[in-house]
Order: C-alpha cells, then sequence, then structure tokens
C-alpha cells in the first residue's frame, strides 16, 4: 500500500489544486439579447412588444363584441321585433350593455329604434 500511495500522491496533489480552482472560479453570467442591447434600444424593443400585446388585447375584446352583436342579430330569425330585456337574457349582460349593443346596431342601420323610452321600446331589424 505505502508503494501505491507514493505513487499516487503527485497526481492527487496536482488534481486537487485545478478542482478548488475551478470551483472558486465565478460562474459565467448569462445575459438575453435584450439585456445586451443599449438601454435606449431596450426601452424601443419593450415598448413595442407591450404596444403589440395591448393591440392584440384590443383586437380579442373587438372579435368577443362583435360575436355578440351577430348573436343579437341571430335572435330577429325567432321574433320579428326584440327589447332590451331580450338581450339582456340572451347574452346574460346588464341593461346598460344592452342598451350599447343595441345603439351600435342602430348606428350599423342594421334595427331600427320603435318607440321613445321605457317599456315601449323595442327594435325591428332593418
Amino acid at each position: 500500500f505505502e508503494a501505491l500511495r507514493s505513487e499516487n500522491t503527485p497526481e492527487i496533489l496536482k488534481v486537487k489544486p485545478a478542482i478548488e480552482q475551478a470551483h472558486a472560479a465565478p460562474e459565467p453570467t448569462r445575459t438575453t439579447p435584450l439585456q445586451s442591447m443599449p438601454e435606449a434600444a431596450q426601452r424601443i424593443i419593450s415598448q413595442n412588444i407591450f404596444r403589440s400585446l395591448i393591440a392584440k388585447g384590443r383586437a380579442t375584446i373587438q372579435s368577443r363584441k362583435r360575436k355578440k352583436l351577430d348573436h343579437i342579430m341571430d335572435l330577429f330569425i325567432k321574433q320579428p321585433s326584440i327589447t332590451n330585456d331580450d338581450v339582456e337574457k340572451l347574452l346574460h349582460i346588464s341593461d346598460a350593455t344592452a342598451c350599447r349593443y343595441l345603439g351600435i346596431l342602430e348606428k350599423e342601420n342594421k334595427i331600427k329604434r320603435v318607440g321613445t323610452t321605457g317599456q315601449g321600446v323595442s327594435y325591428t331589424k332593418v
């Protein structure tokens, strides 16, 4: 055993400092492509990403609203005249939202308002 230990001792002494040095070396930091850019460029890219997300969100909202307006128009297939309450029940929305949707369809000249106020108001398809 003494002979083996003395033969291996120089190798162990050479390897041990290398291992200690590897553990002592700081780990390299990872940077994203955005972090390696100047601050002004980072700001512009971040703003563009934000704007595109906002635009995508608005488009999604408009798409959903358009589907609801199409459901209202489909209601005219079942009955010739509808009221605000019919729209509220169909879409499970508030009175104000139903009025707003019916107003949009009226501005698009797809429906016509009959009556002036209250329960006397109904809408017919143009």
